[in-house]
């Protein structure tokens, strides 16, 4: 994807990118993202867990919230994911920084208005979420899908920012300490559980997120 006005990255544009690849291994690696969207001049961020597929990014709230009112609206909103992978710390104050990896995606929601959509959407994103959920869970009825609102968003006008690698040094004070602290997502062993016993599929999934 080329960039335009709205998704081209103009801070540090040397770890942009545009690259669908890349934004679709940032989001598989994710579980929230953060909306951003504006009431009467407003703005609000709201954190909110999310499903992508090839083509749309998927969200979900309470019909009563405010950010539902507002991607039900058809209003610009934008989606952000954020993946830390490190503290830097360089010799120089200014120049201390985190490696990450970035994505915003910008556009409309359109709201799934079906039942069965709806529990399509839920499904996959509880698969998504832990692999083999879907089939180890109760499956909402009609009252409790109808209490539920969601969305999708094309992703089609997106972000990517990355940032990798050590310290950039502006100080050369020798007796300073400087270097990366590596950070990353790790998942324990299940806490308040219903059974001791636990199932297969939630062990594969802590040792393959670990490992």
């Amino acid at each position: 994807m080329n960039p335009n006005d709205l998704t081209r990255v103009r801070r540090h544009p040397e770890r942009a990118s545009y690259d669908r690849d890349l934004l679709m291994d940032i989001l598989a690696h994710g579980f929230v993202c953060s909306v951003a969207f504006q009431v009467d001049g407003q703005p609000f961020i709201i954190p909110m867990t999310y499903y992508n597929d090839s083509e749309n990014i998927y969200i979900h709230g309470s019909p009563v919230a405010r950010v539902v009112d507002t991607l039900r609206s058809g209003a610009p909103i934008a989606i952000s994911i954020l993946e830390l992978n490190g503290l830097v710390l360089a010799k120089g104050l200014p120049s201390n920084s985190i490696n990450y990896r970035s994505a915003i995606i910008f556009g409309k929601a359109v709201e799934l208005l079906t039942d069965d959509a709806k529990l399509s959407y839920f499904t996959e994103w509880i698969d998504r979420m832990v692999p083999g959920r879907k089939e180890n869970t109760v499956l909402p009825n009609e009252d409790e899908l109808r209490g539920v609102s969601a969305f999708k968003v094309k992703i089609e006008n997106f972000s990517v920012k990355v940032r990798k690698g050590g310290p950039v040094e502006t100080r050369k004070n020798p007796e300073l300490w400087s270097g990366v602290i590596p950070a990353s997502l790790k998942f324990s062993d299940p806490e308040f559980v219903s059974d001791p016993a636990i199932p297969d599929y939630v062990r594969k999934f802590i040792e393959k997120r670990n490992g």
